[in-house]
């Protein structure tokens, strides 16, 4: 930390750094992006981590593809910087990070009991009954291929009545559901707990990625399309495999997909 916090913000980061694996927490009131930031400094040896980036408000976020990511005040903000010599997730298992990362983003809004079911959509979103509540971006850093960060965007206490119009129809926050338990530094905490078993456990071998995944998937025996810069697969999607690629089955067999854009083609 390199400047004067709120209270409760000094709270947490104690906790964070005495209770999870993070080992230094960095805030800032407003950032342009959590993770541009990270991955400015990832170059530098020095750095402990695991390491949180964690921003009040954020105003040039950016999700998959180059995407912004639509953030008001009440939105949770924040990326991890993760060395594969500190993590334990080596380079070659990163793209099951995303995958490890979402599942621990819905066990923790999952208890805060909102009402409508929970769910994970392949390879980077959370969702709150049919609408997106949350999102995911990996990237490793270009200077150092031992490090990674992951963003996370959760809407917490944004509530959508003031979005965009376009957004209403496909994204929601914790507060339309459960607005009393719509605190971020409570949701930032509960994801990090969670992060934490699930990392832990997959890396001890106790948490098997496609049944884990099956009981949140959103898509798993649904019709769905994907596409990628050069191909179109549609089929009906048969979860995941140990390695994270989407599995789609279809007149030709069982097809893997390792990146792409999902479509359901079927209402949720």
């Amino acid at each position: 930390m390199s400047r004067t916090i709120p209270t409760d913000v000094a709270d947490a980061v104690l906790r964070i750094e005495s209770q999870t694996l993070v080992r230094r927490v960095e805030w800032f009131e407003e950032l342009g992006s959590t993770n541009d930031y990270a991955l400015s400094i990832a170059a530098d040896a020095q750095l402990e981590t695991p390491r949180l980036i964690w921003a009040d408000r954020q105003h040039a976020g950016r999700g998959r593809s180059g995407h912004a990511w639509w953030s008001a005040p009440g939105a949770l903000t924040f990326s991890l910087l993760l060395d594969s010599r500190t993590s334990g997730l080596a380079p070659q298992t990163w793209p099951i990070v995303s995958l490890l990362t979402g599942m621990a983003i819905a066990e923790a809004l999952a208890h805060f009991r909102p009402g409508v079911p929970v769910g994970v959509k392949w390879p980077n979103d959370v969702l709150l009954g049919e609408r997106k509540v949350g999102g995911i971006l990996i990237e490793p850093s270009s200077e150092d291929p031992t490090r990674l960060v992951v963003g996370i965007g959760v809407n917490v206490a944004n509530s959508f009545a003031s979005a965009p119009p376009e957004l209403r129809a496909i994204a929601t926050a914790l507060a339309d559901h459960n607005p009393q338990d719509a605190v971020p530094i409570g949701v930032l905490l509960a994801i990090l707990e969670h992060w934490d078993r699930v990392v832990s456990e997959y890396l001890a071998g106790k948490w098997d990625l496609p049944t884990q995944w099956r009981r949140r998937c959103v898509l798993t025996d649904r019709q769905v399309r994907v596409t990628s810069s050069a191909t179109r697969v549609e089929g009906l999607c048969r979860g995941v495999d140990s390695d994270a690629a989407l599995l789609i089955q279809t007149s030709a067999g069982v097809m893997r997909q390792v990146a792409g854009t999902v479509r359901l083609l079927s209402s949720l």
